[in-house]
Order: structure tokens, then C-alpha cells, then sequence
């Protein structure tokens, strides 16, 4: 982060749009006015929402730049929205030059798991640790990669897109126009498609993985195979990468069981020198995206 000591920040993901402005004090952080929009469904609805609230926070609250996080590939260098899947239209925005454009403010924007990254560096409790991958699962699955303490973003900024490695050939269709991607298979969404084809009723994630908890059979049959699916996923990360931790954020693991599950199955089919690498989840939660966009 620039020298600057508040900034309205974005997180844009596939079911929500977060904000607020985050005002820095040395080493810690507070955000005021924090909000949860519904995101629309197309790139001119979610501009619009994002001017609207850039208009409604201008009138309380001074700041000196905007921060964007969004979901999808992200050319943060020259501010613009490559694709993501999740929202129609979402591709090829100029976000950068859109906002400044309409507000005369400094606008940066990026990946929103490399912002999640950013802040659980600086300020999560495992930010002690140099070699970190870092997950977020909710909607779909991305991911960012820490490499001696400092983000690696590899040639086109689109490092860490473990959402998109096949876990099942010609499996589900997912939007990237891939087949059998992780998050057809693991995610938010994912979870509730499952319980939608074994049972022909739809519920959210988040509900089922509370009845899981509490015993419901119906429930904790698909929490035990997507815990499956997420475990596949976290076996081909740690053999590969073999990180000293993965530090996961998200909806889906707000219930510990799915993690607890993973980490088992993680435990006995893991390179054995590998299974040393810790799963755990992050201790910041939903704001750790908006933090994170304020540090760009």
C-alpha cells in the first residue's frame, strides 16, 4: 500500500459485492461502513452498483484512492478485467479506467484471492510463514501462491487458478469452456448442484453443511463426497507446489466439518514428506479480500 491511510475498497465476487473504506493505523486496520450488495448479473449492472456506491460513500467519508478485488483474471497492471466466468459480460472491462474516469480518484485493481493473499500477509495470525498457497471457496474455487514472502504471479498474472485444474475427465462443464474443472466439483456451488441432483430440491451450502453438522443424513452424504473432491484438489497442490501451508477462506469452510474431512483424506494420500503441510483456515474472514484490495 501507498502512503495512503484510507481507501474505499471493493471485493466483487459471484453472489456478493462488499465494500467499505479501510483506514490504516501502523499494524492494524478498520473498516467503516462495511456493506453487502447482491451482485448483478451483468458487467454494466455491476458498474453501475459500483459508481452508486462510490457516490454514496463520497458523501460521508473522505478517501484518498478506490481498490477494486474481483473475481476472475485480472491484468492488474494496466487495470483490466480479463474474464471471469461468474458474471455475464465480465470480460475485457477497462475497470480502472471506468472508475477514474468517473470519480478523478486513483484506482488500482487485482485478483481478488492475491488481495485475500496480501492481507492475510500482513495482517493474518499465520503470516509467519514464507511458502503459503492460499484458497478461497465460496462461489467457485481461486487460489494465490506465496513464494519467499512474496506473491508469485507467474507470466500472465493468472497464477493460482486451482478452480481450474481437472479433477474429473470430461466431467462437468464449467464456464472457463473447460470439462471436470475442481470448482464443478468442490465450490459453494458445486455443493449445492450435488444436493440438487441426489434429491431434486435446492438448498444453500451453506444450510447444508449446518445440517451436516448436526446429523442430517441427506446432508452429510454430499459434504462427505465433496469433502472428497476437495481433498483431490489439495493432494495435487501439495505434491506439486508442496507448500508449508494452505491457508483457506471462503463460505464453504465456515463449517469446519467439510475441512475436517479433507484434511483426513489429505493425511493418507499425500506424498508422504508433503503431508506435513498445514490446511488451515484464515482468520479474518470476509474482509480479508477488501482489506487486501486497500494494500494495493
Amino acid at each position: 500500500m501507498k502512503n495512503n491511510k484510507k481507501v474505499l475498497a471493493f471485493d466483487i465476487g459471484g453472489t456478493k459485492i462488499a465494500s467499505g473504506i479501510i483506514e490504516f493505523e501502523k499494524d492494524s486496520y478498520k473498516i467503516i461502513d462495511y456493506q453487502k450488495n447482491t451482485t448483478p448479473k451483468d458487467k454494466d449492472g455491476v458498474i453501475q452498483m459500483l459508481i452508486e456506491l462510490i457516490v454514496y460513500y463520497q458523501k460521508d467519508n473522505g478517501f484518498d484512492k478506490i481498490d477494486v478485488a474481483t473475481l476472475g483474471r485480472v491484468d492488474s497492471k494496466k487495470g483490466i478485467v480479463i474474464r471471469a466466468g461468474n458474471i455475464k459480460g465480465w470480460e475485457n472491462v477497462k475497470l480502472k479506467k471506468i472508475i477514474e474516469k468517473a470519480t478523478c480518484k486513483n484506482v488500482e485493481i487485482d485478483n481478488d484471492v492475491k488481495c485475500f493473499a496480501l492481507a492475510e500477509n500482513r495482517f493474518g495470525k499465520f503470516r509467519r510463514y514464507n511458502n503459503v498457497v492460499y484458497l478461497t471457496i465460496g462461489t467457485g474455487i481461486g487460489g494465490a501462491i506465496e513464494v519467499d514472502n512474496k506473491l508469485y504471479r507467474g507470466n500472465n498474472n493468472i497464477t493460482g487458478e486451482f478452480g481450474h485444474m481437472v479433477v474429473v475427465n470430461n466431467g462437468k462443464k464449467c464456464p472457463c469452456g473447460s470439462q471436470g474443472c475442481w470448482q464443478q466439483y468442490a465450490s459453494g456451488k458445486a455443493i449445492e448442484k450435488l444436493y440438487f441432483e441426489l434429491y431434486k430440491q435446492k438448498k444453500k451450502a451453506k444450510d447444508i453443511a449446518i445440517d451436516s453438522a448436526n446429523g442430517v443424513q441427506k446432508d452429510k452424504k454430499v459434504i462427505k463426497r465433496s469433502a472428497s473432491y476437495l481433498a483431490t484438489g489439495l493432494i495435487n497442490i501439495i505434491n506439486t507446489i508442496n507448500p508449508e501451508i494452505i491457508v483457506i477462506g471462503g463460505s464453504v469452510v465456515k463449517q469446519k466439518e467439510i475441512l475436517d474431512l479433507a484434511r483426513k483424506d489429505v493425511l493418507k494420500k499425500a506424498l508422504i514428506p508433503a503431508r506435513k503441510t498445514k490446511i488451515v483456515k484464515s482468520n479474518l474472514g470476509d474482509e480479508a479480500m477488501l482489506v487486501g484490495a486497500a494494500l494495493l
